[in-house]
C-alpha cells in the first residue's frame, strides 16, 4: 500500500478525493471506488480497475489519458489531504 493511499484511509478521505477527482476527468469518463479498488471507465468504454490510488494518479497522469484539469491527479488528491491535516 502506498503512502498516499494510506493516508487517505487513516483520514477517511478517500470518498472526498474520489468527488475532487471527478472534475478534472474528460466528458465521458467515470470513476468510481469500491472497497480499495478505483474503477476508472473511459471514454472508449474501457475499465480499469486499480488497488492503490497511486496506480490510479500515474494512469490518469499519462499523456493522452482522459483528465482535462490542469491541475495534476496528484496535485487534487495532496490539496484534500491538506485540507485536513
Amino acid at each position: 500500500m502506498s503512502p498516499t493511499t494510506a493516508t487517505l484511509n487513516r483520514l477517511g478521505l478517500k470518498r472526498q478525493a474520489l468527488a475532487e477527482l471527478h472534475h478534472g476527468l474528460a466528458p465521458g469518463c467515470s470513476l468510481t471506488l469500491m472497497g480499495d479498488g478505483w474503477t476508472l471507465r473511459r471514454r472508449t468504454g474501457r475499465q480499469d480497475v486499480y488497488g492503490d490510488v497511486e496506480e490510479l494518479l500515474e494512469a490518469l497522469a499519462a499523456p493522452g489519458a482522459d483528465w482535462t484539469a490542469v491541475e495534476s491527479p496528484r496535485a487534487v488528491v495532496a490539496r484534500v489531504v491538506r485540507r485536513v491535516e
